[in-house]
């Protein structure tokens, strides 16, 4: 006489996110980064809509590339490197960017300002704005000599690149206090 199953057998999951277990410390640093996103996303929809219509002397202001470059020198050279390249290829995609030399000049020019920072420099909001205020002059005359090359832009331009350098700086001062209160999320990666 054949005897019924005692116990039930198990349900087949399907899901993936029951399988997927997050540490409350990988919890964090998901949050982080995806805090992270939401600002470039924001400042990417104010830069293309409402931004790119307030002209001052001829020119706008570009806050993305700001806050990466902020972002990467808050995050430290390891962290902070690749997310100026994912943010810079991010931003190349979004349509938002000049041209696909600044995926490269984001990147580089992120990375080169954090490993100043670190190597010269205490991490204060004075050191902070200066590598930031660098990187950004640095960035639109990129851009500027991209511009002449390609033949987009003249030479008598150049006052509209350095405006547009300083008004978006105007950004890292209200920027600033909100990605310093993120970067703590995860657990601060590094203490100098």
């Amino acid at each position: 006489m054949a005897k019924k199953n005692e116990f039930r057998p198990d349900k087949p999951s399907t899901s993936l996110l029951s399988h997927l277990i997050l540490t409350k410390k990988q919890q964090k640093t998901v949050l982080k980064w995806s805090a992270y996103a939401l600002i470039l996303v924001i400042l990417s929809v104010l830069q293309d809509s409402m931004f790119s219509h307030l002209r001052l002397l001829g020119a706008t202001t570009e806050p993305v590339p700001c806050a990466i470059f902020l972002i990467c020198i808050l995050e430290g050279t390891q962290n902070g490197s690749v997310f100026a390249l994912v943010a810079g290829t991010l931003y190349l995609f979004s349509g938002t960017a000049p041209g696909p030399y600044s995926m490269v000049a984001i990147t580089f020019l992120a990375v080169g300002v954090c490993i100043f920072r670190q190597a010269y420099l205490q991490e204060r909001f004075s050191s902070t704005m200066l590598c930031v205020s660098i990187a950004m002059v640095l960035y639109v005359l990129v851009n500027f000599a991209f511009g002449l090359f390609l033949g987009l832009t003249r030479f008598s331009r150049i006052h509209g690149f350095l405006i547009t350098a300083a008004l978006s700086l105007l950004f890292v001062p209200v920027l600033y206090p909100v990605i310093k209160a993120i970067r703590t999320f995860g657990g601060n990666p590094w203490k100098e």
